[in-house]
């Protein structure tokens, strides 16, 4: 009996391991860089502007700030790793305004680089139907 409790909790425990997020290690707070943002509206095509600003996503409260200031609690949160791809793994950050953010580790062993890279991706209404911000995403520490 002591056996299978000890075993059951052996694959709960690396259950739970491998289900973490991969930036967590590194910090649970990040900031995030644009330089730019791609907006694409309604009757014309996409067109990219030169705009700076950063998003502060804070895994231990459960929020991403925006450049305004304005918090946009996280909806839900995974790592996605696809086998055979040279990506070692990807997170996808759904915030509750629809929004989506997918960054993936500029180093993927993590020896040269702690800095993540990937996009936020906002759906609108009206004349603007989306924005795209590239992202660098640095560990708050």
């Amino acid at each position: 009996m002591n056996y299978f409790v000890a075993s059951a909790f052996v694959v709960l425990a690396s259950t739970a391991y491998a289900g973490e997020n991969p930036m967590w290690p590194k910090s649970l707070t990040w900031t995030c860089g644009f330089s730019s943002v791609i907006r694409c509206e309604r009757s014309i095509d996409c067109a990219a502007t030169a705009e700076v600003g950063e998003v502060v996503l804070d895994y231990s409260e459960n929020r991403l700030t925006d450049w305004r200031g304005t918090i946009h609690p996280i909806k839900r949160h995974y790592v996605q790793t696809i086998a055979g791809s040279p990506i070692a793994s990807e997170v996808k950050i759904e915030l509750n305004t629809n929004e989506v953010v997918w960054l993936s580790p500029a180093d993927g062993a993590g020896v040269f680089s702690d800095n993540w890279i990937g996009a936020m991706v906002s759906p609108m209404t009206g004349v603007i139907v989306q924005e795209l911000r590239p992202l660098i995403c640095k560990p708050t520490k």
